[in-house]
C-alpha cells in the first residue's frame, strides 16, 4: 500500500503595499499545514502590469525582456516552495518559521551554514544562485557569471574533467584557457577574453572571502589579461545626426519612429532601457532652461540633463509620450534608417578576433545599435569642450581612464581638443 502523501499547495502571488506613484511590491503566499505563510520576493511593479488572474506581469510592449525576467522569477520562487515542501516530508516537519527560513537561504539572502563549497564549481553554482534570488537581482550581472561559468566548464571538458578544484588555478591554467578562447570555433576577441579572466578572478576573490581556499595565484601581477584598444563601435558625429534628422521617413512610421528614439538617447545619453522614462514628468524648469532628470534602470541613480532643441522637439511631437520599441526591433530599424541617411558614412573598424588585432573599413549602418547614442552622446559634447568629470556624472563612469577608452575619440582628435583648451586656458593668464 503506498504512504498517504498531502497534495503539493499551490504558490500563489499577491501586490501589497500599494504606492501613490503606481508601485507595488510582490508577495508569495504558501499553505503550510493548514496556516498561511507568505514571503516577499523582493520583486515591485506597477499595479497595473500585474495579473491577478494568470499570477504573473503582463507582456508590455518595450518591457518584455525585464518582464520575461519576472515572471520566470516568480516561476523559480514557486519551483523552490514547493521543492521545500516535499523535501521535509510534504510539509509534515514543515513550520512557517522554517519555510521562510529555507526560502531565504535558497534565494540566496542568507547562507545556509550547512553548505560549504569544496570545488571552484561547485561555489561558482552556488554565488550564481544567490545573485540570480537576490531582492535587487540585475539579469545583466548574473547572465555575465552564468556565461563565463559556462566558458570554465567547456574548457574544463575539453581538457577531460568535470570540474575545476581551486588548486587547479595556476600559470598553466591561464596559459590553456587563453589559448583556449583564442582558438577556432570560439575565436574570442582579446578584449572578451580579457573580461572572462576577469570574473573568473572574482569567483576566486568571493571564494577566498568565505574561507574556501587559500590559492592566491589570481593575485600575483600579469594574472589577468591586458585589455586592447579598438574602434569596433560606432559613434555618428553632430553633423551625421543633422542628416538622421533631416531625412524624410513620414511614409515609413516605424523608422520614423526607430530615428527619433535614437536621437533622443544622442542627447541625453541615456541607455535604450532608459529612453521611455524621457516624459513631462520628468522636466525640471529653470531660469536657464528646462532640465530633464531620470532615474537610471541599471545603477540606480539619477542623472539631470538640458532638453536640447532637438529633444523638444521630439518630445513635443509625441506629446511627451515616446513611443515604446523592442531592443531587437529597435536595431533592426536603425540599420535600415542610417542606412538611408548616411549611405556614405564609413569607418575603419579596429578589432580583436583571436588575440589579433586587425582592421577593415566598414559602413556605419551596418554597425550602428542602440549604444551608438550614448556613445555619440559622450563623444560629441566631449569634442564640443564639455569637461570629462560633468560628461562623466552622466555616462556614470567612475574614472576618467574608462571614460576615455569608452568614447570614440582619436589621438589626433584629442590633442586638438587639448589644444583649443590650452589656449583659452593660456589667454586668461594673460
Amino acid at each position: 500500500m503506498k504512504p498517504y502523501r498531502p497534495k503539493i499547495p499551490t504558490p500563489r502571488f499577491q501586490i501589497i503595499n500599494r504606492r501613490p506613484n503606481g508601485q507595488c511590491l510582490i508577495q508569495l503566499r504558501f499553505n503550510v499545514n493548514g496556516k498561511r505563510t507568505h514571503f516577499s520576493t523582493s520583486i515591485n511593479i506597477e499595479i497595473k502590469h500585474w495579473n491577478p488572474k494568470r499570477q504573473q506581469v503582463k507582456q508590455v510592449r518595450g518591457k518584455e525582456d525585464a518582464h520575461r525576467d519576472i515572471n520566470q522569477r516568480l516561476e523559480r520562487f514557486s519551483e523552490i516552495a514547493q521543492e521545500i515542501f516535499v523535501e521535509y516530508d510534504y510539509g509534515r516537519a514543515l513550520t512557517p518559521e522554517l519555510f521562510k527560513q529555507q526560502m531565504a537561504i535558497r534565494c540566496g539572502r542568507v547562507e545556509d551554514p550547512n553548505t560549504k563549497a569544496t570545488t571552484l564549481f561547485q561555489f561558482v553554482e552556488q554565488f550564481i544562485e544567490a545573485e540570480q534570488n537576490k531582492p535587487n537581482a540585475k539579469r545583466g550581472t548574473w547572465k555575465k557569471y552564468l556565461t563565463v561559468f559556462n566558458h570554465l566548464r567547456d574548457f574544463a571538458a575539453a581538457q577531460g574533467k568535470d570540474s575545476l578544484d581551486f588548486s587547479d588555478i595556476n600559470w598553466q591554467f591561464r596559459s590553456d584557457f587563453i589559448n583556449w578562447l583564442y582558438s577556432p570555433p570560439r575565436s574570442h576577441s582579446q578584449n572578451n577574453a580579457a573580461k572572462i579572466l576577469a570574473v573568473t578572478k572574482q569567483f576566486l576573490r568571493e571564494a577566498e572571502k568565505r574561507g574556501l581556499h587559500s590559492n592566491r595565484i589570481y593575485t600575483q601581477k600579469g594574472f589577468g589579461l591586458r585589455r586592447t584598444k579598438t574602434t569596433a563601435k560606432v559613434r555618428l558625429t553632430f553633423s551625421e545626426l543633422e542628416q538622421l534628422a533631416a531625412v524624410d521617413l513620414s511614409d515609413t512610421p516605424r523608422l520614423e519612429r526607430a530615428r527619433d528614439l535614437f536621437l533622443v538617447g544622442c542627447f541625453t545619453g541615456a541607455r535604450f532601457s532608459d529612453w521611455h522614462k524621457v516624459s513631462r514628468e520628468n522636466i525640471i524648469e529653470e531660469p536657464e532652461g528646462q532640465l530633464i532628470q531620470i532615474l537610471t534602470q541599471k545603477v540606480r541613480n539619477r542623472v539631470v540633463v538640458p532638453v536640447f532643441p532637438v529633444l523638444a522637439g521630439i518630445l513635443e511631437k509625441y506629446s511627451y509620450q515616446l513611443p515604446e520599441i523592442s531592443i531587437q526591433h529597435f536595431n533592426r530599424d536603425i540599420k535600415t534608417v542610417c542606412k538611408i541617411a548616411l549611405k556614405d558614412s564609413r569607418f575603419q573598424r579596429i578589432y580583436s578576433e583571436g588575440g589579433d588585432t586587425k582592421a577593415e573599413i566598414v559602413e556605419k549602418w551596418e554597425r550602428v545599435s542602440s549604444h551608438a547614442a550614448r556613445r555619440s552622446f559622450a563623444s560629441n559634447f566631449w569634442e564640443a569642450g564639455i569637461p570629462a568629470a560633468l560628461l562623466m556624472q552622466i555616462t556614470g563612469h567612475s574614472t576618467e581612464k574608462q571614460f576615455f577608452e569608452y568614447i570614440d575619440i582619436s589621438q589626433e582628435q584629442a590633442a586638438r581638443q587639448f589644444a583649443k583648451m590650452a589656449l583659452e586656458v593660456l589667454k586668461k593668464r594673460e
